[in-house]
C-alpha cells in the first residue's frame, strides 16, 4: 500500500481486504500450476526432481511460498527506488543484501547440504564454509533479484514516473550487484554448475546477457501484473510487448549460454541441456524443438514470476482507498 497517501478507517480495511484476497487467490493458482508441473512429463528433469518422487499439493503450495518470499520483495525494492529515490537510493542496496540473507537460511535450513552445494559449489575459500556458502550463495541469487527489481523499476519509470531517468538509479546498482555477483561466483569460486553453462568460459557479458534475460522476463512479468491489477489499461500493448520479448529473450538466452558444452564436436548446448526431458534424451544446440521447448518455459517462468510480482503491483493499486486531500482536509477541520 502507498505510504504516503492517507488512509482513513474504513478505506484502510477496503485496501487490506484487497489485497489479501487478491494474493491468496495467487497462492491457489500458483499451488495448482506448480503441481501440475510436478506430474506433467514434458517439463524439464531438473524441475522435476525439485519435487522427489511423490510430488504432493502441500509441497506445491510451499514451493509457492517460498517463490513469493524470494521474488516479491526485490520486485518491491524495485519499485520504491524509482517512485521516491530520497530514502530508498541507500535503503534499496540494504534491502537487497538483508533479503539474500535471509533467503539463503530459508534455503539452508530447508535443503539438504549435497543440493546447497549443487547450486553454490563446495567450499573452497579456507575460511568458515557457512560463511562461505552465504557470501556465494549471495553472488548466484542477485543474478535473480537484482534484475526482477529492475522489471518493476523499469515498468514504473516507463508507465507511472513522470522522471523516468531515475532508473538509472536502479542501473547504477544492479553494476555494483552485479560485478559484486561476477567476482563472486567467476573470479573467487568457478562455481562449476554456473560457469560450465555460461558462454566462453563465463566471458562477462555473458553473465551480463543472463542477467539481461532476466530482466526482459520479469519486466514482460510486472506488464501482466500491473494491467491485471488495474493500474495500465493497455492490454494489446501488454500482449504485443510478452510476444515480442520471446524471440527476443530466447536470443539473448542463447547467445549468453555455452552452445557445446560437452567440447566442440557436442551437439548439446546449454540452453538444451537445461530443457531436455531426461537425462539420457537431450535436446540438440538449435532448432525448432528447441526453441519449442523453450517457449513452454517461457510461459511458465513468466507465469512464476507474474505470481510473485502481482502482489506488489495490487499493493500499488490500493492507492484507490486512500483519501482525497480534500476529504483529509475537512476531516480535519471538523474535528
Amino acid at each position: 500500500m502507498n505510504p504516503h497517501r492517507s488512509f482513513g478507517e474504513s478505506g484502510r480495511r477496503e485496501a487490506i481486504a484487497f489485497w489479501s484476497l487478491r494474493t491468496a487467490v495467487v497462492l491457489v493458482v500458483a499451488t495448482v500450476l506448480l503441481y501440475g508441473v510436478a506430474l506433467a512429463p514434458g517439463a524439464p528433469y531438473h524441475i522435476r526432481e525439485l519435487f522427489g518422487a511423490s510430488p504432493s499439493l502441500p509441497q506445491a503450495f510451499l514451493f509457492a511460498v517460498l517463490v513469493l518470499l524470494a521474488l516479491a520483495p526485490p520486485a518491491l525494492l524495485g519499485l520504491q527506488l524509482v517512485r521516491d529515490p530520497s530514502p530508498w537510493a541507500w535503503l534499496y542496496p540494504i534491502g537487497i543484501l538483508l533479503h539474500a540473507v535471509l533467503v539463503f537460511l530459508l534455503f539452508r535450513f530447508a535443503t539438504p547440504i549435497a543440493s546447497v552445494h549443487d547450486l553454490v559449489g563446495l567450499p573452497v575459500w579456507g575460511m568458515a564454509p557457512e560463511l562461505e556458502r552465504l557470501v556465494r550463495f549471495i553472488g548466484v541469487f542477485m543474478a535473480v533479484s537484482v534484475p526482477v527489481s529492475g522489471g518493476t523499476a523499469l515498468l514504473y519509470a516507463i508507465t507511472r514516473s513522470f522522471e523516468p531517468q531515475r532508473f538509472l538509479w536502479w542501473l547504477l546498482f544492479a553494476v555494483l550487484f552485479l560485478a559484486f555477483g561476477y567476482w563472486v561466483v567467476v573470479g573467487m569460486a568457478a562455481t562449476e554448475n554456473v560457469t560450465e553453462l555460461l558462454r566462453t568460459d563465463a566471458y562477462p557479458l555473458a553473465w551480463i546477457g543472463l542477467s539481461f534475460w532476466m530482466l526482459l522476463l520479469a519486466f514482460a512479468a510486472s506488464m501482466i501484473a500491473e494491467r491485471l491489477s488495474g493500474v495500465f489499461t493497455g492490454t494489446l500493448a501488454v500482449s504485443f510487448g510478452v510476444i515480442l520479448l520471446l524471440p527476443l529473450s530466447f536470443g539473448v538466452l542463447f547467445l549468453a549460454l555455452e552452445p557445446r558444452v560437452l567440447g566442440p564436436e557436442s551437439n548439446l548446448s546449454a540452453l538444451g541441456f537445461l530443457l531436455s526431458v531426461t537425462r539420457t534424451a537431450y535436446l540438440e544446440s538449435s532448432g525448432l524443438a528447441l526453441f519449442g521447448r523453450y517457449a513452454l518455459a517461457y510461459g511458465a517462468v513468466l507465469l512464476l514470476l507474474v505470481f510473485a510480482v502481482y502482489p506488489v503491483w495490487i499493493g500499488y493499486a490500493t492507492r484507490r482507498f486512500a483519501r482525497r486531500a480534500i476529504d483529509s482536509a475537512t476531516d480535519s477541520a471538523v474535528g
